[in-house]
């Protein structure tokens, strides 16, 4: 058979290339080459990879910080605040609200630089201006030189210009009013205040503190008690709430709000020192040791909670114990896990009954940065105890009794417990008075009263015995 025909083909007909087509495609390829080798070298992410960037809106952590407010937990309604900022970092109000959890965290510097951003955002705006101005009180309050009270009261007069109705600016001035002695034109802005917002938390806050000031205490008491109906989970209020009723006299009703205070957060230390305080002061001085030693096991290294002990060692005239922990509160040194005194602030080693240098029982060892000069009424105390101790022991060389009577009585002149040290010691160290004179005659007058709260005329109390905090609660 023969095949025959000029149509004969031997293959299929098609369509010649598309230039553009072809181009295109190259094009792809070298894209797809490029951008593997980009991701070898890390300079993109692999695709399909999930991104870092935030899923949620900045609403939803602001709502979760609010509700951890509510509960009490304040280091996760900040960090939420820090999430919802981040989210959306020009929105004042989320700025503003974790300043004012700051201050309630007691992290008074964290708060003042949150304070100084929302000040960034929005400069002339009264809620960025209160806000400032609050934190810049508290940390004048706790003994930060690089502020002044009055930066804070012309912040919030700024902000109350800003904005007259504002209700927080308010209770901020009349907090930053009292701490200022003006305590008639602090009670007038705390009822300002509260007049604007009836339901504000540091409206009902300041009235306390006003009351607070001018020795009004069964008022303090019901003004905190309507704040704890507002947020029932602050450490603070309960604080509050325990200081006016020890000052009343109602040693139960403190002790019961200062554990209520340690049951919100037991890993928080200043409860602690509270009640340790209340106990000692009512003379219970196991029981005050035992709330020292919880202390302790949180913050082994803190010189406030070694000066407590302190306190109460001299006071049971256990001169051996009390000399380590005091000198750990004003100069500094190293001790264990436990808390317990290795050495002094020159390296000296602490020794045992027996002579032998103090080992670490855990083989820990934590540097204590001794408070060097006093800040409180509270840790004023450590200062002249502790000079009275080196004049006990016959240490009166001027680095030492001298030494430490003197920067006590640099910081409160007026005082009488202090200047009684003073004089009653430099007697010991001159050999006009032998200790047993002055310990069973003319010791120094027990210092309970140095925080308590004063007559109505004095400094107001929460001022002088400082906020409570890890390193300055009573």
């Amino acid at each position: 058979m023969y095949l025959q025909g000029r149509s004969l083909r031997l293959r299929k007909a098609g369509r010649r290339s598309n230039p553009r087509r072809v181009f295109f495609l190259v094009v792809l390829i070298a894209s797809g080459l490029f951008l593997l080798s980009l991701e070898r070298r890390d300079v993109i992410q692999p695709i399909g990879q999930p991104t870092a960037a935030p899923t949620r809106i900045a609403s939803t952590y602001a709502e979760e910080a609010e509700a951890q407010f509510a509960a009490g937990n304040l280091k996760a309604a900040i960090a939420a605040y820090q999430q919802a900022r981040v989210a959306d970092q020009k929105n004042l109000e989320y700025t503003v609200a974790q300043a004012r959890i700051q201050v309630y965290a007691e992290d008074y510097a964290g708060a003042l630089k949150t304070a100084e951003d929302a000040l960034l955002i929005s400069p002339n705006n009264a809620k960025s201006r209160a806000i400032y101005a609050w934190a810049l009180d508290w940390n004048v309050s706790v003994g930060c030189a690089c502020k002044t009270l009055a930066e804070a009261e012309a912040a919030a007069v700024t902000a109350i210009a800003l904005d007259t109705n504002y209700a927080p600016a308010h209770a901020y001035y009349s907090e930053i009013l009292n701490d200022s002695g003006k305590w008639s034109q602090g009670f007038q802005e705390a009822e300002t205040a509260l007049a604007l917002d009836p339901n504000l938390l540091e409206a009902h806050r300041a009235l306390g503190y006003a009351y607070e000031s001018i020795g009004q205490y069964a008022d303090a008491i019901n003004s905190y008690l309507n704040a704890v109906k507002i947020n029932p989970n602050l450490i603070s209020l309960y604080i509050q709430l325990g200081l006016n009723y020890r000052t009343l006299g109602e040693v139960d009703q403190a002790i019961f709000h200062f554990g209520k205070a340690n049951a919100i957060d037991p890993l928080n230390v200043a409860p602690y020192l509270y009640l340790s305080r209340t106990h000692y002061q009512n003379d219970e001085l196991g029981t005050a040791i035992q709330y020292l030693e919880r202390a302790l096991a949180l913050e082994p290294d803190n010189p406030d909670i070694h000066g407590r002990l302190g306190l109460i060692f001299f006071r049971r005239r256990n001169y051996e114990g009390a000399e380590p922990e005091l000198a750990l509160a004003v100069e500094g040194g190293t001790v264990d896990g436990a808390g317990s005194p290795l050495t002094y602030a020159n390296g000296q080693p602490v020794v045992d009954v027996n002579g032998e240098p103090v080992t670490s029982s855990d083989g820990v060892v934590y540097q204590v940065q001794g408070l060097g000069r006093p800040t409180t009424s509270i840790n004023l105390e450590y200062f002249y105890t502790y000079g009275n101790l080196l004049a006990y022991l016959n240490r009166c060389l001027p680095n030492q009794a001298p030494k430490w009577l003197g920067i006590a009585l640099d910081y409160a002149p007026d005082e009488p417990t202090v200047q009684g040290s003073f004089e009653e010691s430099m007697a010991i160290c001159s050999g006009e008075l032998t200790v047993d004179e002055a310990v069973d005659g003319t010791a120094t007058p027990e210092s309970a009263g140095t925080d308590a709260a004063p007559p109505p005329t004095a400094a107001p109390p929460a001022a002088t015995e400082a906020p409570p905090s890890a390193t300055t609660a009573p």
